[in-house]
């Protein structure tokens, strides 16, 4: 498990591979940027632009690596679609850079993007993290529906009629659970 504490220090490593671009880091590791007490995750999930760069990040940190045998963490460098998000998710993102490795921007999702791409899948740890960032970013029924009309399972950028079915149905048990 990676601890919120140990975040900053994989995404400095992996800024190193990548020396170029962007990083946007999505998924429970973005947490550890908006919340005091961010919980540990199982990896980092990250976005690497160009595409091409996140090659030496996969191979020398991914999972079953020497990086995560010694540390205990790894990074999952995710394909672009693999990020279901609002589409405006970019307008309300953290940007940082690492003196050390100015060359690489780390975009760092706002929870209440984190909390909608988790919508999808809406596991046991989702709806906990959901907690969590509502109780840090409370959400209005408005913001709840504006989000929900800019997620890429409403725009037909995600065809997959599982998926979009699973969305919908896991935004109804996110709304009743929440009262929103």
């Amino acid at each position: 498990m990676v601890q919120a504490s140990d975040v900053i220090r994989v995404l400095r490593d992996a800024a190193r591979l990548v020396r170029e671009g962007e990083m946007i880091v999505f998924g429970s590791a973005a947490l550890s940027a908006w919340l005091p007490d961010a919980p540990a995750t199982r990896d980092v999930d990250v976005v690497v632009v160009p595409e091409a760069h996140g090659a030496p990040v996969e191979a020398v940190m991914g999972e079953l690596s020497w990086y995560d045998e010694r540390f205990n963490a790894h990074v999952d460098v995710c394909r672009p679609d693999t990020l279901a998000a609002p589409v405006s998710w970019a307008e309300r993102a953290r940007r940082e850079r690492f003196e050390d490795v100015p060359g690489v921007a780390i975009i760092l999702l706002h929870p209440h993007d984190i909390l909608f791409s988790k919508i999808e899948r809406w596991e046991p740890q989702d709806r906990e993290h959901a907690r969590l960032i509502r109780a840090a970013y409370p959400l209005t029924s408005g913001d709840v529906e504006r989000l929900a009309a800019d997620m890429p399972h409403r725009n037909g950028t995600i065809r997959d009629a599982r998926r979009s079915s699973d969305f919908e149905a896991h935004l109804a048990m996110f709304r009743a659970e929440s009262g929103l």
